[in-house]
């Protein structure tokens, strides 16, 4: 990996300095010394270290370029030549690591660049190892289901369809034999489709999900040819018998394939598989047709619920507390949408309306309800509170002037976090940070949702001015049975303690998942072992 070097002053003095860089390996320097190179030099390359001459560009200028070019500038160490005044300084938010003067011992000059470079390094190592975590299943080294996720939504992969395989009577085949066997039967598997699939490896990719689960992502093969080695597939699966010592093993397995266009592609893949499993089919094909007059009456059903709250202010919200691990006392709560649905005199959770409000229009006028709510609702408490917020919501024109509205209409700027969920539908990561920067700015903080997912980006976190990380669910339930789940929260955790973020579990659901979660360093818990979602905002302490 090349590190960039760059390096701001004049060329007389600056060729002076690069002899001090010479001993730097695997080392690219660019030399600016003026403003507009140096704008040009940042915008195009990725810079691992400055050196700055503070009588060439002062250090408030190169804070300005940054913040003008929306770069990140959090995590560059500076060093600067000579001496520079502290009140200037502490003036700006540039990382300064240190000061070289070209008087100095050759040696001492060299090893403070070296080691800003070996920081450098092992910040990469500790990504490439968390990448390792959440990106490949433990056992077969296939990329897993978080993979999966992340390469569906990039488009220079192309991926056009998808099949699931579940091995038939998994569980019992574990149970029987013992784990050992289990294991080599899930290795097995993946021999058998590997040879399957020789031919088309640039056309096909396999993954593997937990337990006895595989996934086919087909992006380069037409719609007939895939479907036909999911067929082969099955068929050598079931034409072979592992041999266990004296026991011989008969493997069977079940497909469910969807050539859907839409982002649902994990979604109805399964409801094929699931489907296969109900009518006992070896596999079955999801197509959209299949689901358009269901799906329509549901729809229906739920839009004129759906207009109906709103038109008699229905959407209302719940609270649930976050609790403060070293106190055990609430410290927020986390704002949460629900619909009260007179006829049947209950509230009904989002999972019924959210999807419809989007197709009806309808979803960031919910979120400005919610938002409404409970500023009213925090303005005279005294506790931090978040709200759920999408990419959809931050990619309305009107929606940060609407924030700004309610800012000075409530006093709460410095007591509400904005709950952002890095998903697939994040199109433009500069409307994300800009968006991250301004409520910042107007005295506001803001929490990454669900993080250790599918969608999470370590690289793109690092140049968001986040205050929490909340860590996703699904593993937060697993970590005191899963082992992958365990080292991938510690993993996060350390990596959140580095940034100097706080972390928040979500789904502590009874005492063990909360002690693990504290013992690894979590700094708040969210859960029903502490409380289901309330009316009011009423609890303070456990």
């Amino acid at each position: 990996m090349i590190y960039n070097i760059l390096l701001i002053d004049e060329n007389d003095s600056a060729s002076i300095t690069k002899k001090f860089l010479e001993g730097i390996e695997d080392k690219n320097v660019v030399t600016a010394s003026d403003q507009s190179t140096l704008l040009a030099v940042l915008q195009e390359n990725d810079t691992h270290i400055i050196i700055i001459n503070t009588q060439v560009v002062e250090l408030s200028t190169l804070s300005s370029i940054f913040d003008k070019s929306k770069l990140s500038y959090d995590s560059i160490p500076i060093l600067i030549i000579g001496k520079s005044d502290p009140l200037k300084i502490n003036r700006t938010n540039l990382l300064i690591y240190d000061y070289i003067d070209i008087g100095f011992d050759k040696d001492i000059i060299f090893n403070k660049i070296r080691f800003c470079q070996q920081l450098y390094r092992k910040e990469l190592q500790h990504e490439s190892n968390i990448k390792k975590l959440l990106y490949i299943d433990g056992l077969t080294q296939l990329p897993n289901r978080v993979k999966l996720i992340k390469d569906v939504q990039d488009d220079s992969i192309g991926i056009d369809s998808l099949a699931v395989i579940d091995i038939n009577s998994f569980k019992e085949i574990n149970d029987f034999f013992g784990h050992r066997i289990g294991d080599n039967v899930l290795k097995y598997i993946v021999d058998i489709i590997d040879h399957m699939i020789i031919f088309v490896k640039d056309k096909v990719t396999l993954y593997k999900f937990s337990a006895d689960v595989y996934c086919l992502a087909n992006h380069g093969l037409s719609h007939t040819d895939f479907e036909d080695i999911i067929v082969f597939i099955l068929g050598s699966i079931e034409g072979e018998i592992l041999r266990e010592g004296e026991h011989e093993i008969d493997i069977r397995a079940t497909a469910g394939i969807t050539f859907s266009p839409k982002n649902n592609k994990l979604i109805t893949a399964d409801l094929a598989l699931q489907s296969a499993k109900k009518q006992n089919k070896d596999y079955l094909v999801f197509y959209e047709e299949l689901d358009n007059i269901r799906e329509y009456q549901n729809n229906m059903l739920w839009t004129k619920k759906l207009k109906k709250a709103m038109d008699k202010d229905n959407i209302i919200v719940y609270f649930q507390p976050l609790i403060n691990n070293e106190t055990l006392r609430v410290d927020k709560y986390e704002c949460l949408v629900r619909m009260y649905d007179e006829e049947e005199d209950k509230v009904i959770s989002p999972f019924f309306f959210l999807d419809v409000s989007k197709k009806a229009n309808q979803y960031t006028n919910i979120t400005k309800i919610v938002i409404e709510k409970s500023f009213r609702e925090f303005e005279n408490l005294d506790f931090e509170f978040s709200i759920n917020i999408s990419y959809e919501d931050i990619d309305d024109k009107n929606f940060l002037s609407f924030i700004e509205s309610r800012l000075n209409k409530y006093n709460v700027a410095n007591k509400v976090v904005w709950e952002i969920l890095e998903d697939e539908s994040v199109k433009s990561y500069d409307v994300l940070l800009n968006f991250i920067n301004k409520v910042k700015k107007l005295g506001c903080k803001v929490a990454i949702d669900d993080f250790g997912s599918g969608y999470s980006n370590f690289e793109h976190l690092l140049k968001m001015d986040v205050d929490y990380l909340k860590i996703d669910a699904s593993l937060v339930k697993n970590v005191v049975t899963d082992d992958n789940s365990y080292k991938v929260v510690k993993t996060v955790i350390d990596f959140a303690k580095s940034l100097n973020l706080k972390t928040i579990a979500e789904y502590v659901e009874n005492e063990d998942i909360y002690k693990v979660t504290k013992e690894l360093g979590v700094n708040y818990s969210q859960g029903y072992h502490f409380s289901a979602p309330i009316a009011k905002p009423d609890l303070k302490q456990f």
